[in-house]
C-alpha cells in the first residue's frame, strides 16, 4: 500500500513538474505581424519588406516613448495541451475544488509534446530608406529562448509505468526527447530593395554574443524493465551541455552557485561566445493586386566555448530503485519515504552521471537557432483593405510545426491601421489574432497578438504571445497608402 502511495506521489509530482517547466519556459512567432507594413519590427518576419517611412528609429533606447508600452515580444506554445487539461475545477460535490485530471491530459497528448518560449527584449531598431526605395535596418536586442520536446512514451511511463511494455518485451523509445534553453545578445544589420518594381529582396546579417546556455543532443533514449527484478535499463546515447557562469550547475562537482554580481555582469557582457545568423526574404508582385512572399528566419548557431561542460553517455545502464522506508525526524516522530537528505538534487544528478558512466569534460559546442520558414501571399480587394495568407515552418532539432494564417489588413487612416487574423497553430483553430498601430505626429506605437483569447483566458490556452512597443518614425508618405505592402 505505501509502495502504491509512493509511486502515486512520484507519478504526480513528474507530471506538475513538466506542467511547470511548460509554463516557465522556444522560437518566434510572428504571423498577424507579419503583413503590418507601417511597423518596422514586421521586417524581422517579413524579411524582404520595405517600410513606408524613410526613418524608423525604436527599442528601449528611445527616451521615455520607447517604455510606453515597452519595446518586448513574449511567445508560449504547446501543441498538445493547456493548464486546464490537467488542473481544472470538478464537478458536483467537486465543483469547488481543483481536481488532477489524469485520463484528460493523456487524451491530449500528442505523439511529440512540443513547447516553445521566446522572450525578445529590444534595445535599438533602426532602418534608413534611400530614395530608390532601398532600405538599411540595424537591430540589438537579447534574446531567451526555451524549447523542449517531450515523447508521449515518457508520460506514460511515468503515469502508467512499463509494466505493458515489460510483459511484451517492449522498450519505451523516447529518443525524442529534448531541451534546450538559451540567452543570447543579437546584432542584426539588413539590407533590401525593390528590383524592377515586382521583385524585392532581402537579407540580414545577425551577430549573435552567447550568455547561457543548457541543452541536450539526444541520438537515441529507451527504457526497459526486467520482468524479474523490475530494474529500469537505459539505452542511450546522449550529451547534455551547458555553458554559463551565472546561475551555474558544475557537473563535475555537483555543486549549484550563484554567480556575484561581476560575474552576472561578465555573462551579460560576453562575447566569448561568438555565434553567426542570417535572415532571407524574397517577394514578388504577381499583378496590382496579388502579391506572394517568402522569407526564412534565425539560420544560424552558436558556438559556446566559456564555461563550457559536455557530458555524454553511451551504452545501457541499470538503475535499481530507490530505497523508500521508516525515517525519524529531529522531533522523533515517524514518517514513510524517500530520505529527503539523501535523495536530493545533488545525489540525482550524481547518481544519474554514475549510472550513466558519463564522460564529462570541459570543451565547448555548438547549438542551432530553432530556424522558421514563411510563405505569404495577399489579395488587394480595395484601396484600404486586403486579405493574406501566410503558411510558417519551424524547425526545432527533431520536430517541425506548422501553422496557417488568414488575415485581413487595413490602413484605415493616414495615421491608424487595424490588423485581424485566424489562425491553425499548435493543433487548435481557436486562434484570434488583433493589432494595430496608430501615429501621433513621429510618434507610432503598436500593439499585436495572435491569440487575443489566450491573453484573456491563458488556462485555457496552448498560446500566449505579444509584441509591443513604439517607434519614431520621420520622412511619411504623401500618397494614400495602400494595404498590401510590397512584399
Amino acid at each position: 500500500m505505501g509502495g502504491q502511495i509512493m509511486k502515486n506521489r512520484i507519478r504526480i509530482i513528474s507530471i506538475l513538474a513538466l506542467l511547470l517547466l511548460s509554463y516557465f519556459a522556444t522560437a518566434q512567432q510572428a504571423s498577424t505581424l507579419y503583413y503590418m507594413d507601417r511597423v518596422f519590427q514586421s521586417q524581422t518576419v517579413n524579411v524582404s519588406e520595405i517600410p513606408r517611412n524613410k526613418i524608423q528609429v525604436g527599442g528601449l533606447i528611445v527616451p521615455v516613448f520607447g517604455q510606453l508600452p515597452p519595446a518586448f515580444y513574449f511567445n508560449y506554445g504547446n501543441n498538445s495541451f493547456n493548464y486546464n487539461h490537467i488542473l481544472h475545477f470538478g464537478k458536483d460535490d467537486m465543483k469547488d475544488s481543483l481536481v488532477l485530471d489524469m485520463p484528460l491530459l493523456m487524451k491530449k497528448v500528442r505523439k511529440n509534446v512540443c513547447i516553445r518560449n521566446e522572450l525578445r527584449l529590444d534595445y535599438l531598431n533602426f532602418s534608413l530608406k534611400t530614395k530608390s526605395n532601398a532600405v538599411v535596418t540595424v537591430s540589438l536586442a537579447d534574446r531567451f529562448l526555451f524549447g523542449t520536446t517531450i515523447p508521449r512514451n515518457l508520460f506514460d511511463f511515468v503515469l502508467h509505468g512499463n509494466r505493458d511494455y515489460m510483459l511484451e518485451g517492449k522498450t519505451h523509445d523516447i529518443s525524442k526527447l529534448s531541451f534546450s534553453a538559451t540567452a543570447f545578445r543579437e546584432l542584426g544589420i539588413g539590407f533590401a530593395m525593390e528590383i524592377r518594381e515586382k521583385w524585392s529582396v532581402g537579407g540580414r546579417l545577425k551577430l549573435l554574443f552567447g550568455m547561457a546556455d543548457v541543452s541536450t543532443d539526444v541520438s537515441s533514449l529507451g527504457l526497459s524493465t526486467d520482468p524479474d527484478m523490475y530494474f529500469i535499463t537505459a539505452d542511450a546515447d546522449m550529451q547534455i551541455r551547458k555553458s554559463s557562469g551565472m546561475f551555474a550547475y558544475d557537473i563535475l562537482d555537483s555543486s549549484f552557485n550563484i554567480s556575484d554580481i561581476e560575474n552576472l555582469k561578465g555573462d551579460l557582457l560576453n562575447f566569448g561566445n561568438m555565434g553567426v545568423g542570417i535572415d532571407l526574404g524574397l517577394s514578388y508582385k504577381i499583378t496590382d493586386k496579388i502579391a506572394v512572399s517568402f522569407s526564412a528566419t534565425d539560420i544560424g548557431f552558436i558556438n559556446w566555448l566559456q564555461n563550457s561542460q559536455v557530458a555524454s553517455a553511451r551504452g545501457e545502464y541499470t538503475f535499481e530503485g530507490v530505497e523508500v522506508g521508516f525515517k525519524q525526524n529531529d522531533e522523533g516522530k515517524l514518517s514513510y519515504g524517500i530520505d529527503d537528505d539523501r535523495y536530493n538534487i545533488g545525489h540525482i544528478v550524481d547518481t544519474m552521471v554514475y549510472l550513466f558512466d558519463m564522460d564529462i569534460h570541459n570543451r565547448g559546442y555548438m547549438t542551432w537557432l530553432p530556424s522558421n520558414i514563411y510563405l505569404g501571399a495577399t489579395y488587394q480587394y480595395h484601396e484600404k483593405l486586403g486579405f493574406g495568407f501566410l503558411y510558417r515552418g519551424e524547425f526545432y532539432h527533431k520536430t517541425y510545426n506548422q501553422s496557417f494564417t488568414l488575415s485581413v489588413n487595413s490602413n484605415l487612416t493616414h495615421w491608424l491601421s487595424l490588423h485581424g487574423s485566424w489562425s491553425f497553430n499548435n493543433n487548435t483553430a481557436l486562434n484570434l489574432g488583433l493589432g494595430f498601430s496608430a501615429r501621433l505626429g513621429f510618434i507610432t506605437w503598436f500593439i499585436v497578438t495572435d491569440d487575443v483569447i489566450g491573453l484573456v483566458f491563458p488556462q485555457k490556452a496552448k498560446t500566449v504571445n505579444m509584441r509591443m512597443g513604439c517607434n519614431l518614425t520621420f520622412g511619411h508618405e504623401k500618397k494614400k497608402s495602400k494595404t498590401a505592402s510590397k512584399l
